[in-house]
């Protein structure tokens, strides 16, 4: 009976560890920025140094997920305080806001879809030097990325990487070589997704790597993540009939 009591007592305990573990919480853009605005709230930007330079919402501390210090700077800051967490498409902040709900913060928010979700409903952004970000021209723009397939006389496959996406590092060499392979059958469109957040923002990417290929100016098939060589051999193949 002892031993019993003492089992009964342990999950007790470990129940009520668990339960005080923040949940998660994805909002969208409006209550995200409705959340920010209040006083006494963390806002946090876990891409890159480079990332945040170029363009960050206003009064966002960046504190790189990908840095081995990750997780010493973030118990750094207040766990009393609502945390506002945010990266390029959200699939970074997820698994930060996670790492922050398990580390004892209380209230802790992940926008969804990123800071792309952000600068689609048109909402400001600044520079590293604290100056606006007129995001709605930022690269190419979308009639020229539309010409380029159109005038295209073979299929087209699109590639929406960035150069700190550790997938698209991954997938890059496997596209090469398809589109080498198949040189008479299709040509590489490659689109950084920071310079040219005009097109990632039209096209709606709220996620990268994202593969789409095209034919005679018409999307005949997307992929978002890793693809492997035979997959995209064989819609290749299949399209170019």
């Amino acid at each position: 009976m002892k031993n019993l009591s003492a089992l009964f007592f342990a999950l007790f305990l470990f129940s009520s560890c668990n339960s005080q573990t923040a949940a998660v919480k994805n909002i969208t853009p409006t209550e995200f920025e409705k959340g920010i605005k209040q006083s006494n709230v963390l806002l946090v930007d876990v891409r890159t140094p480079e990332e945040f330079q170029e363009k960050h919402i206003s009064g966002a501390k960046n504190i790189n997920i990908n840095d081995a210090e990750f997780k010493t700077r973030l118990n750094e800051l207040d766990k009393s305080k609502p945390i506002y967490i945010y990266c390029l498409a959200g699939g970074r902040s997820k698994k930060a806001a996670d790492i922050a709900a398990s580390s004892g913060f209380k209230e802790v928010y992940n926008l969804e879809f990123g800071i792309n979700s952000w600068v689609s409903e048109k909402k400001a952004v600044v520079s590293g030097s604290g100056q606006l970000v007129q995001t709605n021209s930022i690269g190419m723009s979308f009639d020229e990325y539309l010409n380029h397939l159109k005038l295209a006389s073979k299929l087209v496959l699109v590639d929406f990487n960035a150069v700190w996406c550790g997938p698209c590092k991954i997938l890059k060499p496997i596209v090469l070589k398809v589109v080498k392979k198949n040189a008479e059958k299709v040509e590489l469109f490659e689109i950084d997704v920071d310079k040219n957040s005009t097109v990632a923002n039209t096209m709606n990417v709220r996620a990268i790597p994202l593969l789409i290929l095209y034919k005679q100016g018409k999307e005949v098939w997307r992929n978002m993540g890793l693809a492997d060589e035979d997959l995209i051999q064989e819609k290749v193949k299949e399209f170019s009939n």
